[in-house]
């Protein structure tokens, strides 16, 4: 596949995680410490709108899979949800003078708005890579370039989003401006997304499945099922881990500036990672590299806990540390799902790579929505009291809900891929064996296999 093409599919990951890794690191935060909403309120907002995003994925994933057009069937989503996207993120920090309940209210429709558009178009480009090539290393290579645009932009956000805040006039209006300008950004790039990239592979001979159809075949996939089973567990570990680590930053560790450097040092360690991971894959395989990823970063966060530092070179070298172990799994992660669609097609005869993407989503949002209200739940439960020092004892549960919990929870996940059985060239028989059978079905006129294999 030429670069051109998987610089411009991984870049729509730059777009989807100014919106995503934004609202991951910053929301809670956003209505906690600038909206004055209680922890507790804001954490059961976002666990409340992410469910319903998840409730919308495996909806959106069927729709996508059955939507035909002349720029296929998930480009389209692309260019024209792009737009409709940005201004429902941008709604969600309109200043609109509002407190109480009514300003709860307001933040609930307004992400749940954000969420629902957010299905609409990232459900489609995820699907997307499925379409683009059959062959299990380029996947790999799509879902590298995806990763380091990821972590490259949570980089960049980790870095300069609170500074930015704070040049446009901080609070409310700081972060309305800042959204405003992730949202442009994030358009120009979907558009270009839209524009580089093609969908190759073409339709399995059962091109226009029913729903109960789609449910059959995602459930009967159990390499899928292992994926989502990992998925649950470690959303559930990253969203808890990762809304902590900020509290655990701003009032164990230091200070505001010590969230920047840290968020910083971390998401660097994994960008600078994230290629070498990509070649490790090709020599070991994806199961082996998110087990590996989840020794180095468990190891981490136990350290970070015994240890106990605060700002310094100790605390943003364990950061670092496991901000390695992050990008290995987050890799393998992007790069597995894409390969179960095969194990369902040559099951059931249906490709149905939408609905897997959606199911898989579900799961995602429900269990980082769940970790978030958990999250928001227990720090009142400990008492925290927001920008004000922090108990003694409170200290030690946030140290512990940033670390260990999402330690364990890692540990959780990779017991679900210990399991897993798909390597490279097993998938890649996989794909044979399938072009073989779609061509005998379709008839003598067609000389080769699907999706230009060879025999």
């Amino acid at each position: 596949m030429p670069t051109g093409a998987v610089v411009a599919y991984g870049s729509g990951d730059l777009a989807f995680n100014l919106y995503f890794t934004f609202c991951s690191l910053f929301l809670l935060y956003f209505y906690t410490d600038v909206l004055g909403i209680s922890a507790s309120v804001g954490g059961l907002i976002i666990m409340a709108a992410l469910m319903w995003e998840g409730i919308t994925d495996p909806a959106m994933g069927v729709i996508a899979s059955r939507t035909r057009s002349r720029f296929g069937s998930y480009r389209p989503y692309l260019l024209f949800g792009a737009p409709l996207l940005a201004l429902a993120f941008v709604s969600m920090f309109l200043p609109l003078g509002l407190s109480g309940n009514a300003l709860a209210f307001f933040c609930l429709a307004t992400h749940i708005l954000f969420r629902t558009v957010y299905t609409v178009v990232n459900i489609p480009f995820v699907a997307l890579s499925a379409r683009m090539s059959a062959d299990s290393l380029v996947r790999s290579r799509l879902a590298g370039a995806r990763m380091l645009f990821a972590i490259i932009t949570g980089l960049f956000l980790a870095a300069a989003t609170l500074p930015l805040v704070a040049r446009f006039g901080g609070g409310r209006e700081g972060f309305l401006w800042v959204a405003t300008l992730y949202a442009f950004i994030a358009t120009l790039v979907l558009l270009n997304c839209f524009k580089r990239t093609q969908e190759t592979i073409g339709e399995a001979p059962d091109a226009h499945p029913t729903f109960s159809a789609m449910l059959r075949a995602v459930g009967s996939n159990r390499v899928f099922l292992l994926l989502l089973g990992a998925t649950l567990v470690g959303s559930i570990g990253y969203a808890m881990g990762g809304k902590a680590l900020l509290y655990y930053m701003k009032y164990y560790a230091g200070s505001e500036e010590t969230i920047t450097i840290g968020l910083t040092v971390s998401l660097a360690a994994a960008a600078l990672s994230m290629l070498p991971w990509v070649k490790v894959t090709q020599r070991i395989g994806k199961r082996a590299v998110w087990l590996s990823g989840i020794a180095i970063s468990a190891t981490a966060n136990i350290l970070i806990f015994a240890i106990a530092p605060k700002a310094g070179p100790m605390l943003y070298g364990l950061l670092a540390f496991s901000g390695v172990g992050n990008a290995a799994f987050v890799l393998t992660f992007w790069s597995m799902l894409p390969d179960t669609v095969e194990v369902g097609e040559w099951q059931t005869g249906l490709r149905a790579e939408g609905a897997l993407v959606g199911f898989l989503a579900f799961t995602q949002k429900v269990a980082l929505g769940v970790g978030t209200g958990l999250i928001g739940i227990l720090l009142d439960v400990i008492g925290y009291v927001p920008n004000a020092p922090q108990a003694p004892d409170t200290l030690t549960s946030i140290r512990g809900l940033a670390t260990l919990v999402p330690a364990a929870l890692a540990v959780g996940a990779g017991l679900f891929i210990y399991f897993y059985p798909l390597d490279t060239r097993t998938h890649a028989r996989l794909v044979r064996a399938i072009g073989w059978r779609n061509a005998r079905r379709r008839g003598p006129a067609s000389s080769t296999p699907d999706n230009g294999q060879t025999t």
